[in-house]
């Protein structure tokens, strides 16, 4: 049985805590064509003040199917003025019927052409834009998102991936409107005070997903075009008025981007231009519109956002998809990684271009990380499955970022060489078609000459990553790495992985050794005449699960300080973070100084040590705020918040006063909140209003409220959930809300929220409901699937609903803060043992001394323990 059959046989999608697939979810199978759409031309006129469009659609049809006379056409709401069909002789009326959904056409020749008038007005796919009482500053737009499959809401089409044609697109807007689509513009009629128009035209074929429009007023940025063997590819950019001057700053990396994309795949770009366009209020991050990507507006950056925010990422990852997602489309949505998987790879290809190998180690360790959260936390599911109930409910993190890591993997195992070639010939082999899983795996098989259905097997075809335990020991010329699998995923018992480690000899020579792993328990050993100075654990990431790493302190000190690469230097500081003795924390603390250390070493070094809180660390971060890497600050400040001591509240207190970083005052922000000290919430108050990019300060203070347990700040958070707080504000507000406020008026006031407009805004409220865990919010949470129209919220009301039935959440929220006060006081009697085995390192005592040395601390205990208790008291009553 192949690995495609299994899938079919059962997808396995609940593995995890709860399950992926729901209630009543049935399996996706795509439809059949009986025929296939040549040509899609669509004449719009958009009107802004009913918010609705009088369209006309022809579209050139080819049956496909032999004995085929009937075809469906996706058109969602609309009012048909007439459906006719043209055979060659003539336009007739054609033979239809319409549920306001599909309209299922009979008696149809062979080929020919549909013409479809019509009125809608979209609830789904087409948005507009205007500006009200309480959002003054919005710009009056309209733009597009038709990807999964709302297209059928402004255009009638055969609503699916694998039906790629080519395309025309005529527009009517108010004069004065600038208008971008797919393709060329190939004729305007911009004069006058009356309607303008515009026309655009692809001559390659894509699908209805990747139909764009958007019509609005725009700054123009015309950047140097991408220069290519084949010729050069004009860039363009549309962004909001005002600023231009920004787009260099957000956008003007794209040529280079596109340049590299090209010459790293060995196929040059697809498509005769490349805009982007900058849209307000936009329901995602961004869309890869075929020619002309829609970004949201966070994407544009100002000076202080730049510090330590970049757009690269966003912009890399849309442009990717001009390859990956465009000219070769995922068959249906059970194999939307290939789209996603690909995108999200090269994010971190691209940095690696840009910035060298330590960034793309941290980004992909940063994925795993995103992945497993949750994998861990939510569920998991196989990356290709079909048990979905829409298809937004797969755009999740197994879809993006375990898909990229997929990607990664055999990068990994293949070699640089063997792999992108792989992904030449699947390129080459699918240009402007369709593609599932296996035909990037037969690529990639055919470019390596290896079988690689036990590597889909277990990475994309079933759920689940392995929980790998490595333990290091020597003795007697032995080194020994003792491999343990720990996880329980049903199907895959135990994974096939390539086990690598780094040793550094004691005369200082490197060396790596490989094992495959292919049972649950294994054991890696290496002969050597000494002890080794460390071992290094996955010097390459060609391993991706929840990896836990124990070796001797010192090893993984000398490691954190001599380690071959940033990824094995800032894993040891991670491994450190479990030790409490003075060497570890000076270690840590050197590392952290070192300005000439890499910045994500630097950055974990500082986790690390507010993990263990002690005295020594504590040191070592407040020195480190003056440190000029933002990214450093930000994590020192982040690291600050462990300590609940009125010194760390002052230190964040003075860093908020000066910080030009908005995300380094932002995690100061949930720091301070943290720490509980008297005042806190006076400095939370004082910038929660303070302008910044994207919001990030003020959700930054409104996390550090929620944090402070403190009820005199539920006024100012109920105040920030109201209309017109930009969203990000909004959505911390929420949270804060669920954390401070309690009982029938808190559940009632985010019961109100669930009727917002925004998505994203309504996932959050969903969240804090279920973080409230009120059984009877379930009621408003019902009412509000039955009218529902975005998935991803549907998807979030669904599992809310399930979640609250099997158990009390507020039971759960009750044992998180009790954990929470036990870790602190086991912290603090970690750090007193540490100081006490220092001391007697440092110096052996006398016969004599020993009595002393071990009285003295056991002389201690009762005001500790009655300390402790005060903190229980006190974290009840916030409660």
């Amino acid at each position: 049985m192949t690995a495609s059959q299994r899938l079919h046989e059962r997808c396995g999608c609940g593995a995890a805590r709860s399950p992926f697939s729901l209630a009543g979810t049935e399996r996706k199978y795509e439809r059949s064509r009986p025929y296939r759409i040549d040509h899609l031309f669509v004449d719009l006129t958009l009107d802004f003040e009913t918010k609705s469009v009088r369209g006309r659609a022809v579209l050139d049809f080819q049956r496909v199917a032999a004995e085929a006379t009937s075809m469906q056409v996706d058109a969602t709401g609309f009012v048909l003025t007439s459906v006719r069909v043209d055979d060659g002789g003539g336009l007739k009326p054609a033979t239809y019927s319409y549920d306001g959904e599909v309209i299922e056409l009979q008696d149809l020749p062979e080929r020919g052409q549909l013409r479809i008038d019509y009125e809608a007005t979209p609830q789904r796919g087409l948005y507009f834009l205007a500006p009200d009482e309480q959002v003054k500053h919005r710009p009056l737009q309209a733009w597009t998102q038709c990807q999964d499959e709302d297209a059928r809401h402004f255009i009638p089409c055969v609503d699916k991936p694998h039906m790629k044609m080519t395309t025309e697109l005529s527009a009517t807007v108010p004069s004065g409107f600038q208008v971008l689509s797919n393709g060329e513009l190939i004729a305007s009629e911009t004069r006058g005070k009356g309607p303008w128009s515009y026309r655009f035209k692809l001559d390659q074929p894509h699908p209805s997903y990747l139909l764009t429009l958007v019509a609005g007023h725009f700054d123009v940025v015309t950047d140097r075009p991408a220069k290519l063997a084949e010729g050069e590819v004009p860039i363009q950019y549309l962004v909001p008025v005002g600023q231009a001057k920004a787009a260099a700053r957000s956008l003007g990396e794209t040529p280079r981007m596109l340049e590299f994309f090209s010459k790293r795949f060995g196929t040059p770009f697809p498509w005769r231009r490349y805009s982007q366009v900058v849209v307000s209020d936009f329901i995602f991050g961004g869309m890869e519109n075929t020619t002309a990507t829609t970004l949201y507006e966070h994407v544009m950056l100002d000076e202080r956002a730049a510090l330590d925010v970049a757009s690269t990422d966003l912009v890399a990852h849309e442009l990717a998809h001009q390859w990956f997602g465009d000219y070769v489309t995922c068959r249906d949505w059970s194999h939307a990684w290939l789209n996603e998987g690909f995108a999200t790879f090269c994010e971190h290809l691209e940095r690696e271009q840009r910035l060298g190998r330590d960034e793309y180690d941290y980004g992909v360790a940063g994925d795993v990380d995103t992945y497993l959260n949750e994998a861990s936390g939510r569920y998991q599911r196989p990356i290709v499955c079909r048990d979905y109930e829409e298809p937004i409910d797969l755009f999740d993190r197994h879809l993006y970022e375990k898909g990229g890591l997929v990607l990664h993997m055999l990068r990994r195992e293949l070699t640089d060489e063997v792999f992108f070639e792989g992904a030449r010939r699947y390129l080459a082999r699918h240009a402007f078609g369709i593609v599932e899983t296996t035909d990037l795996m037969r690529a990639l098989e055919e470019a390596s000459g290896r079988s690689l259905e036990r590597f889909f097997d277990q990475w994309v075809y079933r759920p689940g990553h392995p929980e790998l335990t490595c333990k290091v020991s020597y003795d007697d010329g032995l080194l020994s790495v003792a491999l343990k699998q720990t996880q329980k995923t049903g199907e895959t018992a135990a994974f096939a992985l390539p086990v690598e480690i780094e040793v550094m000899s004691a005369d200082g020579v490197r060396t790596r050794h490989q094992k495959l792993m292919t049972q649950a328990h294994d054991v890696l050993t290496v002969k050597l005449e000494k002890r080794p100075q460390h071992v290094g654990l996955d010097p390459e990431q060609r391993m991706v699960g929840k990896l836990t790493f124990e070796a001797p302190g010192d090893m993984l000190r000398h490691q954190l300080a001599e380690g071959s690469n940033a990824l094995l230097r800032w894993t040891a500081a991670d491994a450190l973070s479990k030790k409490q003795d003075p060497a570890t924390v000076t270690s840590l603390s050197e590392t952290l100084a070192r300005e000439s250390e890499a910045w994500m070493v630097r950055l974990e070094a500082a986790r690390a040590l507010g993990k263990i809180r002690s005295e020594e660390a504590f040191t070592a971060l407040s020195a480190a705020l003056k440190t000029s890497h933002p990214k450093v600050r930000r994590a020192v400040a982040g690291a600050l918040g462990a300590f609940k001591k009125p010194e760390a509240a002052k230190a964040l207190q003075e860093l908020l006063r000066k910080e030009p970083s908005y995300l380094v005052m932002a995690d100061a922000a949930r720091a301070l909140g943290r720490t509980r000290q008297p005042g806190a919430l006076d400095t939370l108050k004082s910038i929660v209003d303070q302008p910044s990019w994207a919001d990030v300060v003020r959700a930054g203070a409104l996390d550090g409220m929620a944090a402070l347990r403190d009820d005199a700040a539920l006024e100012a958070v109920v105040k920030r959930t109201r209309y017109g707080i930009p969203t990000r504000g909004r959505r911390a507000a929420v949270h804060a809300l669920a954390a401070l406020g309690d009982g029938r008026k808190t559940r009632e006031q985010l019961e109100d929220l669930l009727d917002d407009k925004d998505p994203h805004f309504k996932i959050d409220v969903v969240s804090a409901l279920t973080t409230l865990g009120d059984a009877k919010s379930r009621g408003a949470m019902r009412r509000a699937l039955e009218h529902e129209l975005d998935g991803r919220v549907s998807r979030r009301l669904r599992e809310a609903l399930r979640d609250m039935s099997e158990g009390p959440a507020q039971e759960k929220k009750r044992l998180n803060d009790e954990l929470e006060s036990v870790k602190d006081e086991l912290t603090e009697l970690k750090t007193r043992l540490a100081k006490l085995e220092g001391r007697k390192t440092e110096a052996p005592k006398t016969k004599e001394e020993k009595p002393k040395a071990v009285s003295k601390p056991m002389a201690k205990p009762a005001p500790k323990k009655k300390k402790a208790k005060v903190i229980k008291k006190a974290s009840k009553a916030k409660r």
